[in-house]
């Protein structure tokens, strides 16, 4: 679907411009979302018969890398949101028409910090305190994790009118992405509205529709952790840009003999070694974005190998995309630390999403090297 990539292009003049202004609110603009919404992108995930594409993962992937040029924290809240949307079509048929009944609403999820659930008459009482909801202030539902008293893990879609959302997200990165801490209490939640942990973790599906058109069954973590992908490679893309466009008017290095800073041979090295490590992080991602792919095609499931691989080459891209805007950042000169500086911002978003708890890439990196050992996977996750 090279045409939704080419769409999603389109808007990335709109959000650089209001780049700024998202950091300043600390929200994503409602025109940002809108811009993107009329390109197609958050029905990527959406079954057909419900008006969406089911969008292949590389396809996905390419089109939140352009989101990611414009805006690092327009493309980790239209991230979430789309992610949501494949993870809602877990849920059952019934449940899937009230939260899709809405074709402008936007959903998001955390997995962090489970709170708690006591099951009564029809379905369940939730508490908790959940941090970092990104894009919490423009959801409709919000999906959080809890652990059922007597019971296991499970995922409660709660209604944004019963939960409080707390204005604490005062950060040095993605400040856009609103990612506040949200709680509720007591908030009654039906059974249709409730769905283990396990069921949202494993490919197949509680709807008998989407089960019956053999939509895609892609394992969840794979599928979110690939969107993450897009985000890392679209701000170094964009640290990149930036540092070229700017290179011709540099003057002397200081200090040294060079009258201009692109007849440097260390900036020749500075750019050569970014440009390698994007492109290595570019390559990953596909990678790992087609085997998801390559599965589904041939009907085939994902196994812990295929899992392990995906989080490595998805922890390894975020390394080297962060490793490449700092050397860019870096290069720049005392520039490089000025908080008007568009490639300090762009330094600085990369950097926070780095601490991700799946994104941190010693997670990765670790998960993968123990597949590649032989030995068993060390979190249920896989």
């Amino acid at each position: 679907m090279p045409d939704l990539v080419d769409r999603v292009r389109a808007v990335v003049p709109l959000l650089r411009a209001n780049a700024a202004r998202c950091t300043a609110e600390r929200r994503v603009p409602r025109e940002n979302l809108d811009a993107l919404r009329a390109t197609g992108l958050f029905r990527v995930a959406l079954p057909r018969h419900l008006g969406g594409v089911e969008c292949d993962v590389r396809t996905k992937l390419a089109a939140l890398v352009e989101v990611a040029r414009g805006c690092g924290s327009t493309a980790w809240v239209s991230t979430i949101y789309l992610d949501c949307v494949f993870l809602c079509t877990k849920f059952p048929d019934e449940v899937q028409r009230e939260v899709f009944a809405d074709p402008e609403a936007f959903h998001c999820a955390t997995l962090a910090l489970p709170g708690r659930a006591v099951a009564v008459e029809g379905g369940y009482r939730v508490s908790g305190r959940w941090p970092f909801n990104s894009g919490c202030l423009g959801a409709t539902y919000l999906l959080h994790p809890a652990v059922v008293e007597g019971g296991e893990p499970t995922l409660f879609l709660l209604s944004a009118r019963d939960v409080t959302i707390e204005d604490d997200w005062h950060v040095s990165g993605l400040e856009g992405t609103g990612s506040n801490t949200v709680s509720a209490r007591e908030v009654f939640v039906p059974h249709r509205h409730a769905i283990r942990s396990a069921d949202l973790l494993d490919p197949d599906h509680r709807s008998e529709r989407n089960a019956a058109e053999g939509y895609p069954r892609y394992p969840a973590l794979s599928y979110l952790i690939t969107s993450a992908a897009g985000t890392f490679l679209g701000l170094a893309e964009t640290a990149y840009e930036l540092y070229l466009e700017r290179l011709p008017r540099r003057g002397p290095v200081a200090f040294t003999g060079y009258a201009h800073h692109r007849d440097a041979a260390i900036t020749h090295h500075h750019v050569a070694e970014s440009r390698l490590k994007i492109d290595a992080a570019r390559l990953l991602a596909d990678q790992a974005a087609g085997l998801l792919d390559e599965r589904v095609a041939a009907d085939a499931l994902c196994d812990p190998a295929d899992r392990s691989r995906i989080w490595g080459q998805v922890a390894y891209t975020a390394q080297l995309c962060a490793e490449a805007v700092e050397t860019l950042r870096r290069a720049s000169g005392a520039s490089g630390i000025a908080t008007t500086f568009p490639l300090f911002q762009v330094a600085r978003d990369i950097q926070a999403l780095t601490t991700h708890a799946t994104l941190t890439p010693p997670t990765g990196i670790e998960h993968y090297g123990r597949a590649l050992c032989g030995l068993e996977p060390s979190t249920p996750l896989l």
